[in-house]
């Protein structure tokens, strides 16, 4: 197996803007493609060579627009390549495998019943991936992890937090594809959740952020079509920034933390108390990066989204009234419950941020 050289990472990175393109459903020509991404026709001609020379694009037709020969269409393959998707949570693990355009093939979930030890958590992981290796056509790229954080997504390394925690520092990357002998990505949740959500929306969250209520609050930023992930990969850590001085205890070791707070207000029934938490998170957020859209996703989230969603959209028209040209809109995620899931298959499928080593690395030429 050949190294990945600079020359290859270029053509990876041409080859994935072209299947972000194609992977929006309708068939579309050369001068589309060459108009879109600001490179000459000969160039995609070659990139469409070589996805097709990989089945991964095919020709769709031909469409005559006046006198001269047809114009030739192009479109996806969906079927050509799969990925799994790993959602994991304290207690539950969401699976899910979806094809080169993100669409799901199957889903499944287990309930963990809590915190395992580590060798136990990787083999539940394993056990999963192994039960869907099977499901669909084309090939398998990869396994995708999405979990509570912190994550190192570099390095595949679970931190922790401050409390005894029995899978602190776990290189949960490592081991789970040495178990299975697989190429294995792990993220944040909420990072995964907005690549997935990224997907199900092209060209909409340039200047994004994803707001993920899950088992705690967290969210995920996108920022001139870059997700940012921040000198320790501790960017979006909303849910730890003080909101009430002096209040609940946070598992972090400090008081009044978002997501304790939010958590304690719907444990005592006080959902209209959770949703300006929530919504004061939000308008926080949108000052300190100047996102135009905001995600909601999550499972709490979706069992309060209407309240939620009115109380945001509240707070942000009276945060923002002296600034009648900031128009942030507020959206519920798309894919549900399959959010995380799908993002972290998804994440494989695109593999760092349009260099997708995975889709178009040594194994994959043959």
């Amino acid at each position: 197996m050949r190294p990945t050289t600079p020359l290859d990472r270029v053509a990876g990175a041409h080859d994935a803007a072209v299947l972000a393109v194609a992977r929006r459903g309708d068939p579309v020509s050369r001068a589309a493609l060459a108009q879109e991404l600001q490179v000459t026709p000969q160039a995609i001609s070659k990139i469409l060579g070589r996805l097709m020379e990989r089945g991964l694009v095919e020709e769709a037709g031909t469409v005559g627009a006046g006198p001269g020969k047809p114009t030739t269409l192009y479109r996806i393959v969906p079927g050509s390549r799969r990925a799994i998707g790993l959602h994991l949570t304290r207690s539950r693990l969401h699976s899910v495998v979806v094809d080169l355009t993100g669409e799901i093939l199957e889903r499944r979930e287990i309930e963990t019943g809590g915190l395992q030890p580590v060798p136990d958590l990787i083999a539940t992981l394993a056990a999963q991936t192994r039960s869907l290796v099977d499901v669909g056509p084309g090939t398998l790229l990869g396994v995708g992890v999405g979990m509570p954080g912190p994550v190192d997504g570099e390095e595949g390394v679970y931190r922790g937090t401050s409390d005894p925690d029995p899978w602190r520092g776990a290189p949960i990357r490592r081991l789970l594809a040495a178990e299975l002998d697989l190429p294995v990505l792990l993220d944040h949740d909420s990072r995964a959740a907005l690549v997935g959500e990224a997907w199900s929306q092209p060209g909409l969250l340039r200047n994004a952020a994803l707001v993920l209520v899950e088992d705690g609050l967290g969210a995920a930023l996108c920022i001139e079509d870059r997700i940012v992930r921040g000198a320790h990969s501790h960017a979006g850590e909303v849910g730890h920034t003080v909101v009430r001085l002096g209040g609940e205890q946070c598992p972090c070791g400090r008081r009044g933390c978002a997501q304790v707070e939010y958590r304690a207000a719907l444990e005592r029934g006080d959902e209209e108390l959770g949703a300006q938490i929530l919504a004061e998170v939000v308008v926080n957020l949108v000052r300190l990066v100047d996102v135009d859209r905001v995600v909601l996703g999550g499972r709490t989230v979706y069992e309060q989204h209407a309240r939620s969603m009115d109380a945001i959209r509240d707070a942000l028209t009276e945060g923002l009234r002296d600034e009648p040209w900031v128009h942030v809109e507020v959206m519920l995620s798309t894919r549900g419950t399959d959010l995380i899931a799908v993002g972290a298959a998804c994440e494989v499928l695109e593999h760092k941020n349009g260099l997708p080593q995975l889709l178009f690395g040594a194994d994959d030429r043959g």
